[in-house]
């Protein structure tokens, strides 16, 4: 009995071993040469496809995974090939692992995506083979389906075969099909504008809004350059041109989407912007007013540089390592655009303080003009030549700003020069004219003006007038101080004094007389005191006030109502 089991034992133990033996050699049997890495799979895919060296024995291999005959994983393999071709996805065998062990670090599975566009597409190792996967063969119809149309594969199915014939590498039903493709983007193009200007704009219209119409008109163009780019976009593939022109057309294509909705924001910036002039225009701060330009600039740029990084992003480049260059080189940059950086922080500067405002009449150093813009960089000044002037927002931050626009009152200062002809009589009456003229504008500071005489000069006698005009603008400044002069002239021509210029007159007395010509009139001392105290305090002729003149035995004040 003990033999039996001793038997009993042994043969257990070796069919054992020799299922062991048999697993390990199927473990350890090698695989095939032409699938054994990643980068050699991919090559039997497309190196025994090409013409000239077709071989659909060993392109099949890598499609050992499918359950279908050996037509059916020819005709996969073909419609794979055709649909990286047509969406121009080249391969680059550098990039593809060449081990035959590696594996995917984020799923920490044997497989290998070939592109990030298509996933579905992937590679597994079975049997120490490298193949397409299961899930990527069973997808294959449904790719090729998207990337085709129906219809255009089955009219390309009853071509006539003389459309077969190749001319410069391109078939001619090719070329037909460029053409035709064109044309039905530039139609399709007209009926969406047509579409928009006869619909939707009309509908806008009837609104009570506006903001709807400046949309609209704001998003015509861009959005048929979208349509068209996307119809081209989504339907090049129909073409069927080679790998490498498929390639750089659909990266043209992809970037003119891109630039198409950068163009639509755009557009759509100033629109917003609008929108807030609208509403700051009924605040009574002027400080929104200023900051509208910078908010469309800012705008503008904003959408420029988030398309120009959604571009480079989409075509591979690697936008943080671009940032991360461009912060090791931003001390040399920040050094060189010191003054633009100066500017910037200018304009920082004016809009918190805010010297002047949009309109004002300011003079900056040697500029004088009017404010029509103030930027990021510069203020831009309209002078009364009618030039532009811009004005670095540096230099405006750390000079002396002159801000005649914030005026109230602008002063006028001159210096009226009568004969010395002239009465003292005419003179006081004189000076009291001009004061009643003041007292009689409405234009003028009331409460504070001064016109004296004020000086005896080498040719007239001085009056100085000093006054402030309550006026809006320089335009009515001029206009009033035209008819303040004409005032002045009407009233000296009434008063019978004149208006000196510069004269020298000579005398010259008589050579053959033994005395000189008496010079004035000849006063005894005693009259030289008298006239000292006629002239003095409480004296008869003393008229400290001024002249005093009577009408009808009343004497006229013209010092009432200053």
């Amino acid at each position: 009995m003990s033999e039996r089991k001793y038997i009993f034992t042994v043969l257990i133990l070796v069919i054992t071993s020799l299922i062991a033996t048999g697993s390990y050699a199927q473990q350890s049997q090698p695989g095939d040469p032409l699938l054994s890495t990643p980068r050699r799979a991919v090559h039997t895919f497309l190196h025994w496809q090409q013409q000239g060296h077709k071989d659909p024995a060993k392109v099949i291999k890598t499609m050992q995974l499918s359950e279908g005959d050996r037509e059916d994983k020819m005709d996969l393999a073909r419609q794979l090939l055709k649909v990286l071709d047509s969406r121009g996805l080249i391969i680059n065998y550098d990039v593809i692992p060449s081990t035959p062990d590696f594996t995917d670090t984020l799923s920490g599975i044997q497989q290998y995506i070939l592109f990030q566009e298509l996933p579905q597409i992937y590679l597994v190792r079975s049997r120490n083979n490298w193949v397409f996967s299961e899930p990527t063969i069973q997808s294959i119809p449904e790719i090729y389906s998207d990337t085709y149309s129906a219809l255009v594969t089955n009219i390309l199915d009853h071509l006539p075969e003389w459309s077969q014939n190749k001319w410069l590498g391109i078939r001619i039903w090719q070329y037909l099909a460029i053409f035709t493709w064109i044309l039905i983007g530039f139609v399709l193009r007209k009926i969406f504008e047509f579409l928009v200007s006869n619909y939707l704009k009309k509908l806008a219209a009837k609104t009570r809004i506006s903001w709807d119409d400046e949309v609209l008109n704001s998003i015509d163009k861009p959005s048929g350059f979208i349509f068209i780019t996307l119809f081209f976009y989504l339907s090049y593939t129909n073409l069927q041109l080679s790998v490498t022109v498929n390639y750089y057309l659909s990266s043209a294509l992809e970037i003119a989407v891109s630039v198409g909705f950068v163009w639509l924001f755009y557009n759509l910036a100033d629109v917003f912007s609008n929108y807030l002039v609208t509403i700051t225009s009924k605040t009574e701060n002027v400080l929104d007013d200023q900051l509208i330009p910078l908010i469309r600039k800012s705008l503008r740029v904003f959408v420029v540089v988030m398309g120009v990084i959604a571009i480079l992003q989409n075509n591979g480049y690697n936008v943080a390592s671009l940032i991360a260059g461009l912060g090791i080189g931003g001390l040399a940059v920040a050094l060189a655009a010191r003054e633009t950086l100066a500017n910037f922080f200018g304009s920082i500067t004016i809009f918190v303080d805010r010297p002047f405002r949009i309109g004002d009449w300011i003079k900056v150093g040697d500029v004088e003009g009017t404010v029509e813009e103030v930027g990021f960089r510069s203020t831009r000044v309209r002078t009364f030549y009618n030039s532009l002037v811009s004005v670095p927002n540096s230099n405006v931050a750390n000079t002396d700003i002159d801000n005649l626009g914030l005026r109230k009152y602008r002063r006028l200062k001159t210096m009226l020069n009568l004969t010395y002809s002239t009465s003292p009589e005419q003179m006081e009456a004189f000076v009291e004219g001009i004061k009643a003229v003041i007292r009689a504008n409405n234009h003028f500071r009331q409460d504070y003006y001064e016109v004296h005489f004020n000086n005896f000069g080498a040719h007239s006698l001085d009056v100085l007038v000093y006054v402030f005009f309550d006026v809006p603008d320089w335009n009515t400044e001029l206009q009033q101080k035209h008819n303040f002069y004409l005032e002045i002239l009407r009233l000296a021509k009434e008063l019978g004094v004149e208006f000196a210029f510069p004269t020298q007159t000579l005398h010259v007395d008589s050579f053959f007389r033994e005395q000189t010509r008496p010079v004035g009139e000849q006063r005894s001392e005693k009259d030289l005191a008298s006239a000292i105290k006629e002239f003095g305090p409480e004296g008869s002729k003393a008229k400290p006030d001024g002249v005093r003149i009577f009408e009808n035995g009343k004497e006229i004040d013209y010092s009432v109502g200053k």
